[in-house]
């Protein structure tokens, strides 16, 4: 028998079971169409919602980012990342995928001190995107 804890979130005594199934970053666009046309360079697919040009959905291996419209963004700086966990061995592949594309790499493949070996691009609004995996 497993004796399940109780908690209080917001006033309300929950089981202590998990509730949180999945997490999904809204990176910020100025031009949502651009931004569509960069992350399908990157082998992701895009659906506007709705078909309007304010936001969009965007897949890759069955992962999912959101795009947002944004009147905020100044230049090409914006405060938001992502960081893909890669499957142990693609990290190489993928970057030498997004060279062919004709990407950027801001930062080339390299371990780093957290026991990762990754790289670093940014979309046309400076969303940064880092890719890596874990160092044997």
């Amino acid at each position: 028998m497993v004796a399940r804890c109780e908690q209080s979130r917001g006033g309300v005594i929950l089981p202590d079971i998990p509730t949180l199934a999945l997490v999904v970053p809204i990176l910020p666009v100025r031009d949502l169409a651009r931004a569509m046309d960069f992350y399908r360079r990157l082998g992701f697919t895009a659906q506007a919602w709705q078909n309007a040009d304010t936001y969009a959905f965007i897949q890759r291996d069955g992962l999912e980012l959101h795009l947002s419209r944004s009147e905020k963004l100044s230049g090409n700086q914006s405060p938001s990342a992502a960081y893909f966990y890669l499957i142990k061995g693609a990290a190489e592949s993928l970057e030498a995928e997004f060279r062919a594309a004709g990407i950027q790499i801001l930062n080339p493949l390299a371990p780093r001190p957290w026991k990762m070996k990754d790289f670093t691009i940014s979309d046309p609004d400076g969303n940064m995107l880092h890719f890596g995996e874990e160092l044997s």
